[in-house]
């Protein structure tokens, strides 16, 4: 029952961030998330990363994605991972470089913590390059085109920092 309650809650959440309408609403919740995204099973990480690809892509919510903590995020970013959670997780952190890019301002390291999505995703871990080094080879064309999205876009971003 309580399973049930808790997915109908977040399909709603889901719908509601569709639009950018709702998403300051969500900023107190994002920690909520990144939580349930950890601890719970596929049908509710699914939805969570619904919510989640959602809010990341609304450029306003970038530095509140980024800031939260979420040390277990990098564990989603493997071949073993169910194709539909892998395929959010790869379309979320798309999302926030993309936004990161676009950003008015320098987003630096020093501005989050060690263990931020910022800091995992994009900071100096190479855990996250080479996990999605791997998925390059992954079964799934899907998967492959948008691991070489991301991929494609730290390479230009790393271009545009050296000149």
């Amino acid at each position: 029952f309580i399973c049930r309650c808790l997915l109908a809650g977040l399909r709603l959440l889901t719908n509601l961030s569709v639009t950018n309408n709702y998403h300051h609403m969500m900023t107190d919740a994002i920690l909520c998330f990144l939580h349930l995204l950890s601890a719970g099973n596929e049908r509710t990480q699914i939805q969570v990363l619904k919510v989640l690809v959602n809010l990341s892509a609304n450029p306003a919510m970038t530095r509140h994605l980024l800031s939260a903590q979420a040390p277990s995020l990098l564990s989603l970013f493997d071949n073993c991972i169910n194709k539909e959670i892998l395929l959010r997780a790869l379309m979320f952190a798309a999302n926030l470089n993309e936004n990161m890019k676009n950003e008015e301002g320098i987003i630096t390291q020093n501005q989050y913590s060690e263990d931020s999505i910022f800091s995992l995703l994009f900071g100096h871990s190479t855990q996250y390059a080479q996990k999605l080094l791997c998925l390059l080879h992954h079964h799934d064309t899907e998967v492959k085109e948008q691991v070489a999205k991301i991929i494609t876009q730290r390479r230009g971003d790393a271009l545009r920092q050296n000149w």
